[in-house]
C-alpha cells in the first residue's frame, strides 16, 4: 500500500519529474525492472535534457502522459474508498499492521488469492498467534483443504478464543453503527480493562465446543451472548444506575441541608420516618448518618461492579453511545 499510495500524487503534465520522483518500490509497481532504479531515473533525466523536437524524448513523453492518468485514478479510487479510509485510521493509531511483502495490488486474483491463503496457514502454525477469522477467511480455509480434520488444537483454540472476544464487542448494540473513528477512540480510552477482558473472553471461548472453522461458532457466540454476557451487562448497568443515584442522593442530603420529612422519605421512603425519632435535632443527625452510609454503600458496590470481568463490554458500549449522540 505504502508503495502505491504515492500514484495519486503523480502528474501527468510533468512526467519527469514526476517519475524521477517515485520510490523504488512505486516504480516496480510501474513495471520497472531489470534496471536499478537509480540507472532508470538517471536514464530519464538524460532523456529529458535532450531537445525537445528529439524523437526519443517525443515518444518516451508521450507514453507517461498516457499511462500516468490512469494509474492516478485507480490509485484514488483504492484510497478513496470507505475501507481504505477507515485502514488508514487504524494504521495511523498503530491498531494494525499491515503485512504485503510477497504481493502486490496490481497481481492476479488467483494469485493474491494464494498469497492470502498461505499467510493465514503460516499465521495458524505460529503458536503465538490468535488469528481472527471472518467468514470469508473461515470459508477460503476450508475450501483449500488445507485443514481437513480441522485446526491443530493449539490454532483452534486460540482463534476461538479471537472469535468470542471479538465476536462479543460485535453484538454490543451500539458497536454496528459506530465509526471506525469512534471505535479507536474507545480503545484508546478504555485500554486499561483490556486485560481483564480478555482473560474473560478466554474463559467464555473455553466453554463452547465448536471450533474456529465450524459453521456452528457464530450460534454458539449468539447463545453466549443472550444466556451470559448481556444479562450480566443488563445487571451492571442496573447496579450503576442505583449506586449512581445513591451517591447523588447522599450528597445532597449532606450538603444541601433539606428538612427533616424529605430527608426521612429520600432515605427511606417511609413518610412517618421523622415521627420515630425523638427530636428534629436528632432526626436531622440520624439522617445524615444514614445519608452518608448510604453513600458509602453504594461506593462499595459501584467499585465491585467496576472489578467485573465484563465491565469493558459495558464501557465499549457506554462509550460509542456517547459518540454517536
Amino acid at each position: 500500500m505504502n508503495d502505491f499510495r504515492p500514484l495519486r500524487d503523480v502528474d501527468a503534465g510533468d512526467p519527469w519529474k514526476t517519475v524521477c520522483s517515485l520510490s523504488a518500490g512505486t516504480l516496480r509497481r510501474l513495471g520497472v525492472e531489470g534496471v536499478a532504479p537509480r540507472d532508470f531515473r538517471r536514464a530519464m533525466r538524460a532523456l529529458e535534457a535532450r531537445p525537445r523536437n528529439d524523437p526519443d524524448r517525443i515518444e518516451n513523453e508521450r507514453q507517461w502522459r498516457e499511462a500516468i492518468p490512469p494509474l492516478k485514478r485507480q490509485a484514488d479510487e483504492v484510497f478513496d474508498s470507505h475501507e481504505s479510509v477507515e485502514i488508514d485510521m487504524a494504521l495511523e493509531a498503530d491498531s494494525v499492521r499491515m503485512i504485503s511483502d510477497g504481493t502486490r495490488l496490481e497481481d492476479a486474483t488467483d494469485q493474491q488469492i494464494a498469497w492470502f491463503r498461505d499467510r493465514l496457514v503460516k499465521a495458524l502454525s505460529d503458536p503465538g498467534s490468535h488469528v481472527l477469522l471472518d467468514e470469508v477467511t473461515t470459508k477460503l480455509l476450508l475450501d483449500s483443504g488445507v485443514y481437513p480434520d480441522g485446526l491443530p488444537a493449539v490454532a483452534g483454540l486460540r482463534s476461538r478464543r479471537a472469535a468470542v472476544g471479538a465476536g462479543l464487542v460485535e453484538r454490543l448494540p451500539t458497536f454496528p453503527d459506530a465509526s471506525m473513528s469512534h471505535v479507536l477512540e474507545a480503545r484508546d480510552e478504555l485500554a486499561d480493562g483490556r486485560a481483564r477482558y480478555r482473560a474473560s473472553a478466554k474463559s467464555l471461548a473455553d466453554k463452547l465446543q465448536s471450533s474456529a472453522l465450524d459453521a456452528t461458532l457464530p450460534s454458539e457466540i449468539d447463545e453466549l451472548w443472550h444466556d451470559e454476557v448481556r444479562p450480566s451487562l443488563d445487571d451492571l448497568r442496573s447496579t450503576a444506575s442505583k449506586t449512581r443515584v445513591a451517591v447523588e442522593t447522599g450528597k445532597r442530603l449532606v450538603t444541601e441541608g433539606y428538612g427533616v420529612p424529605t430527608i426521612a422519605v429520600a432515605i427511606a421512603n417511609i413518610p412517618d420516618l421523622a415521627a420515630l425519632l425523638p427530636s428534629a435535632a436528632a432526626a436531622a443527625g440520624a439522617a445524615g448518618r444514614v445519608a452518608v452510609a448510604g453513600a458509602a454503600e453504594a461506593f462499595k458496590a459501584r467499585s465491585a461492579a467496576r472489578q467485573h470481568d465484563l465491565v469493558y463490554l459495558l464501557d465499549v458500549d457506554k462509550r460509542l453511545a456517547r459518540a454517536q449522540r
